[in-house]
């Protein structure tokens, strides 16, 4: 899989550079929007993962994505915002934009190689004949793909971000079974107990956009969580 990288920290752009290439990732480095656009264009990368400050332009990461989007070429790239910026107005923006995931800089690399890896899995997903077998699993209404990383409840697909499909999926492990909140972890990744709780709101949230009567996810206060059989 080819990456196209913007940032302006040659430094950061290096690091990152090496934690791709251990996944045997090819990655192109581009430090400024014009420059990015115009090679992005012209080899079709796989996903473009961009910083929001670009040099002298404090938001040229949203207007290279918006330039993306709005380009036939390119409206379908995965695209990645990998930021400082961690402001929740921000990553609405970016993602109101057409991101497909919006990282802050400060999460874990781990986090950052299992959100490529999804969108990855959603490339091969999308390439393969319509014909060919999904591998789902269903509990109850829900259907999780793991390959995909994407679940549906009554047929509707869900929008779960990569840390909230994790803890569906481990969820539904055991239907039933108590899980505490250190066994809700993203990608093997111990997350903190008022995390896992945000999640869970989120996760539900969703869940009742599709369905006002969803209640599959049940809470022991002081103890965890547990998917309802």
């Amino acid at each position: 899989m080819r990456i196209a990288l913007v940032e302006d920290d040659v430094t950061l752009a290096n690091n990152y550079q090496e934690l791709f290439g251990r996944a045997k990732w090819q990655v192109t480095h581009f430090e400024d929007r014009l420059t990015a656009m115009t090679h992005i264009m012209s080899t079709a990368p796989d996903l473009a993962i961009i910083d929001v400050g670009l040099g002298a332009e404090e938001e040229g990461g949203f207007q290279l994505c918006r330039q993306l989007r709005a380009t036939p070429e390119t409206e379908r790239l995965p695209i990645i915002m990998l930021t400082a910026r961690g402001d929740q107005s921000d990553k609405v923006f970016g993602l109101n934009l057409g991101a497909d995931e919006y990282c802050t800089k400060d999460e874990s690399t781990d986090y950052l190689i299992a959100v490529i890896n999804k969108l990855f899995r959603r490339i091969e997903m999308d390439r393969r004949s319509p014909t060919e077998e999904r591998i789902a699993k269903s509990v109850g209404e829900l259907q999780i793909f793991p390959e995909e990383s994407r679940a549906t409840w009554k047929g509707v697909p869900t929008d779960l971000t990569v840390g909230e499909y994790f803890i569906v999926e481990r969820l539904v492990e055991l239907p039933g079974a108590l899980k505490n909140h250190r066994q809700l972890m993203i990608n093997d990744i111990e997350v903190s107990k008022n995390t896992v709780i945000s999640n869970i709101k989120r996760i539900r949230k969703k869940f009742r956009d599709i369905d006002s009567s969803f209640d599959a996810i049940e809470t022991d206060f002081g103890r965890g969580y547990r998917w309802k059989t």
